[in-house]
């Protein structure tokens, strides 16, 4: 039998660690952990710019069967300016997936930025978590 919902909610803030880069919420009746991996500043000969990406699962439940999903979310967005003009975009996604990666700007005098990330460290602990407590992962025709 798995913890009832309300009581297993109001245990998801003790999952956050200050020294990972994400953190776990509870919006309404889901778990949502989200990691904004990175607000990079590029500086470039003749061009400047910004890339901002986020990456988001959200987990929700079925309390009768006493299992639950999740969803991935990420969204990446930036600009550039320089000798080509003015340009900007945006993509996002979301499904099932795994992303790690790392990103290296340069600029604003503190020498090169190195961002790295790799979703499994913010999945993991939070699929654990809902393990120990007794809710299975729900299974379909694409996992």
């Amino acid at each position: 039998m798995p913890t009832p919902l309300p009581q297993l909610l109001a245990e998801v803030p003790a999952l956050n660690d200050p020294s990972e880069p994400f953190s776990y919420t509870v919006d309404g009746e889901t778990i949502v952990a989200r990691w904004d991996i990175g607000k990079a500043n590029q500086l470039h000969p003749g061009e400047v710019g910004e890339l901002n990406t986020e990456f988001a699962v959200v987990v929700s439940f079925d309390e009768a069967k006493g299992t639950w999903k999740s969803k991935d979310h990420e969204n990446t967005s930036g600009w550039s300016a320089g000798g080509g003009g003015l340009s900007w975009g945006t993509s996002m996604s979301s499904g099932k997936s795994a992303s790690k990666g790392f990103s290296v700007s340069f600029g604003g005098g503190d020498g090169p930025k190195v961002t790295t990330w790799d979703t499994k460290r913010m999945k993991e602990p939070l699929f654990a978590f809902l393990e120990v407590h007794g809710w299975t992962k729900k299974r379909g025709l694409f996992g």
